[in-house]
């Protein structure tokens, strides 16, 4: 992205943290820029939910423009390329929670019981290739 003079625009995320309160109530988000310039923010449920939504929107569009530019790296639609995943076990029951994140940005959320996470497990064990050789 450039700015009016052609350049490109100071600010640029360099990291970003996130961390949730003791009692799930809130998140707090912290962004750096390349300079260690912190931007601290704090949200609720709901705020968060808005911005994770906000980010799923914008992603979509940069898919779009992208696809839309004959981008060759582009996933076929409805298939996420997959940059990130956190799982935990659900602090209320046995099932496994937790989401993936795609490489332009998608988050999609993960719930599954612990049998289903077996086969997962597995099946893509079974399909990856050996790592290395004994």
């Amino acid at each position: 992205m450039e700015n009016q003079t052609g350049e490109a625009p100071t600010g640029t995320l360099d990291r970003f943290h996130m961390g949730v309160s003791a009692d799930g109530q809130s998140c707090m988000m912290i962004f750096v820029d390349e300079g260690q310039r912190t931007i601290k923010c704090v949200a609720d449920f709901a705020e968060f939910n808005a911005f994770i939504a906000n980010l799923n929107r914008v992603a979509g569009e940069m898919r779009r423009r992208r696809s839309a530019m004959g981008d060759a790296e582009s996933p076929a639609c409805g298939t996420l390329n997959v940059a990130f995943a956190e799982f935990q076990l659900s602090p209320t029951d046995s099932y496994i929670e937790g989401a993936l994140v795609g490489d332009s940005g998608q988050i999609v959320g993960i719930r599954m019981c612990p049998e289903v996470a077996c086969q997962l497990t597995k099946a893509m064990l079974m399909t990856a290739p050996a790592a290395s050789t004994c």
